[in-house]
């Protein structure tokens, strides 16, 4: 009998080896990030792709898992790469087909690159990643992207021949549509006298081209726009002109400031904080949720900015659809008590009290 039961459970083995293997060989319909890229950094619907290779059982495990998400891959030319602050780049991608591009700034794609250190067939000849959109037009869009590893060196060697000409030959790829736009995630304007953008590193590339986009819409056409990009120095800081132009021909809806930190604290220290609830206004008399209020916070960056403002402002009691978020990386990261009370108390005193900014730095 035990001869017997085990022949029987060989059989069944088997059978599920040879269902794996058709699976394997089946499944040439759909494309994943692959080992490459970051899951945890894209959420959404997935796309499927009726021209892209087989997958290998570890992307299938992954997806199995609730692993990364698929995309249609659409072939795409650099059209430009600029340097637009130390170690960061403004690079513009155009599609090489006819089809429309519809993206909006704070869409997540996926953008890929072949990589030149790889063979044909490895399985990570493409170098892949998530990028948010700074800006779109029907046959291009911009992404901000800081080389700071290996990947990304690897990434903008790739893009360029030297420091002012793009290498013709490098072969790219794009797809997928992630993330909700940032415009499309403030609701109701028409109850806003505010909306205020935090942002650490290239985090500021989406709420510029959000900047760019909500100047021109009628809807928010009352609401002022103040941003606070932080950079950890000077020569960090990214498309100052940009913002410079947008704030001179719109000086009564349009204000910025970099902050430095290596010259005046974090995002989350007092300088910018006095910044930040100085021109906070107080709840408007037009609002009939008596908990609304009239600023809309959005948040881009690294995950320890964005979870301390994030839990700030709902002690400040800040409803959550008035506060919009993107974290690029420590996701996990814990706030700090002491600096979630300061921004607690930062944005009640602006609710509630009309006071002057102070111009006291924080010495580092």
């Amino acid at each position: 009998n035990i001869c017997i039961y085990l022949l029987a459970m060989i059989s069944s083995l088997s059978m599920v080896s040879a269902f794996a293997v058709f699976f394997l060989s089946c499944s040439s319909n759909v494309q994943a990030f692959g080992p490459v890229m970051r899951p945890a950094a894209i959420g959404g619907t997935r796309y499927v792709n009726n021209d892209a290779r087989p997958m290998s059982s570890s992307v299938l495990l992954r997806m199995a898992e609730g692993g990364p998400p698929q995309y249609e891959r659409r072939a795409a030319s650099a059209i430009s790469n600029e340097e637009v602050g130390q170690g960061t780049y403004l690079i513009r991608v155009a599609a090489d087909d006819e089809k429309p591009v519809e993206y909006e700034p704070g869409h997540v794609l996926a953008l890929e690159i072949l990589n030149p250190e790889k063979g044909e067939d490895d399985e990570e000849e493409w170098l892949r990643g998530p990028y948010t959109v700074t800006r779109s037009d029907d046959s291009s869009f911009d992404v901000m992207y800081r080389v700071v590893g290996k990947k990304s060196q690897t990434f903008s060697a790739a893009v360029v021949k030297s420091t002012d000409s793009i290498n013709n030959n490098a072969r790219f790829q794009f797809g997928g549509k992630f993330k909700v736009p940032i415009l499309e995630g403030i609701h109701h304007p028409e109850q806003l006298e505010r909306i205020v953008l935090i942002s650490t590193g290239v985090g500021v590339g989406p709420q510029m081209g959000f900047i760019e986009q909500a100047l021109c819409d009628d809807a928010f056409a009352h609401i002022q726009i103040d941003l606070y990009a932080g950079f950890r120095n000077a020569k960090d800081v990214c498309c100052s002109d940009t913002l410079n132009d947008l704030a001179t021909a719109h000086p009564d809806r349009f204000s910025w400031e970099a902050i430095v930190s290596d010259d005046v604290g974090r995002t989350s220290d007092p300088y910018a904080l006095s910044k930040i609830a100085n021109h906070a206004k107080k709840d408007s008399d037009s609002v009939n949720d008596k908990t609304a209020t009239a600023t809309h916070y959005h948040l881009i960056g690294n995950g320890s900015m964005v979870n301390e403002f994030k839990a700030g402002l709902k002690e400040a009691k800040i409803p959550d659809d008035r506060v919009t978020i993107e974290m690029y990386f420590n996701h996990k990261e814990i706030p700090r008590p002491d600096t979630v009370k300061s921004i607690t108390d930062a944005v009640l005193k602006g609710r509630n009290s009309d006071h002057t900014s102070s111009d006291t730095k924080t010495e580092k």
